[in-house]
């Protein structure tokens, strides 16, 4: 079973969140229907057909069949996140897909210890093509309340796409709370301050015989080298640090006018604090109404 380390580089975890390709539980790609299982399947096939068997358990399941729910709760609790996990990111329009964010908004921090959940969940907020499915899963990151989300979204201030950095963006703005701008603050430092300038060169060294040393009867060369190519001068003209400043802006809840400096937001950040913690409960108290009301449709 996979386990998703939310330690990696920020780079790796906005790849995993942009993915269109699902990798939850066995990395062997999505589940196969029933008419292509046949004799003879290979190990990957045959997980991949047992996986959507017991997919097929939990629609049956959201669907109301009694019997269905009894065999889906008995099951460990590990691989039925990992399987609701694998579901949520299909881009199948079901209510079972809809039901199993819902059932990963419901997981706490320990329950979901690996973070695959979360993941599934970001997935979708940020990468997902269903408007609706990404503001269930916006909501479904309100309610789960999870430290961890702010440095996955931030992730994706650096990819090419840019509806998914949008769409982060929009998730970010709808989680708020003091640990969001804290995570952007300690991105905005680790590239903060003058832009960089470098050079490189590419060349080719050359060896001559210059002249010749007499020593007694024989002549020993003289030999020098000199160095010929060209010398490549850059300087960055836009930091990756305005993408921390156009972004920290678009997420503040309040009308703050401060400059371009990480600095002044820290600071603005330990003033504001409870005020950005009742902001954050007021939006996971309206997302936790709104998913409770979708579970009794």
């Amino acid at each position: 079973m996979q386990r998703w380390n939310l330690n990696l580089p920020a780079l790796t975890i906005a790849a995993m969140l942009c993915s269109s390709t699902p990798t939850f539980a066995g990395d062997a790609g999505p589940p196969l229907p029933p008419d292509e299982v046949q004799i003879g399947l290979s190990p990957e096939a045959a997980k991949r057909a047992e996986r959507f068997e017991q997919l097929n358990v939990y629609r049956r399941a959201v669907a109301g069949d009694a019997a269905a729910r009894a065999e889906w709760d008995a099951r460990k609790p590990e691989p039925r996140h990992a399987l609701l996990s694998e579901l949520a990111v299909t881009k199948e329009g079901s209510a079972a897909r809809q039901q199993a964010l819902l059932d990963l908004a419901r997981l706490s921090t320990s329950e979901d210890a690996t973070g695959q959940g979360l993941v599934a969940i970001a997935r979708v907020a940020v990468a997902d093509g269903d408007g609706s499915m990404r503001d269930l899963a916006r909501k479904a990151l309100i309610v789960r309340n999870d430290d961890r989300t702010p440095k996955l979204l931030a992730s994706v201030l650096r990819a090419d796409d840019a509806l998914m950095r949008a769409n982060a963006v929009a998730a970010m703005k709808a989680i708020g709370g003091p640990r969001l701008f804290e995570v952007i603050i300690e991105h905005w430092k680790e590239v903060w301050g003058a832009g960089p300038r470098n050079h490189m060169v590419v060349g080719a060294q050359r060896s001559y015989v210059a002249d010749y040393d007499i020593s007694g009867d024989s002549y020993d060369p003289v030999v020098r080298r000199f160095i010929t190519g060209v010398v490549l001068d850059t300087k960055v003209l836009k930091v990756e640090s305005d993408v921390y400043y156009v972004t920290i802006r678009e997420v503040t809840p309040f009308d703050v006018n401060l400059p371009n400096n990480p600095a002044a937001w820290q600071k603005w950040l330990r003033q504001e604090r409870p005020k950005l913690v009742q902001d954050a409960a007021k939006k996971r108290a309206v997302a936790t109404a709104a998913l409770h009301g979708r579970d009794e449709e």
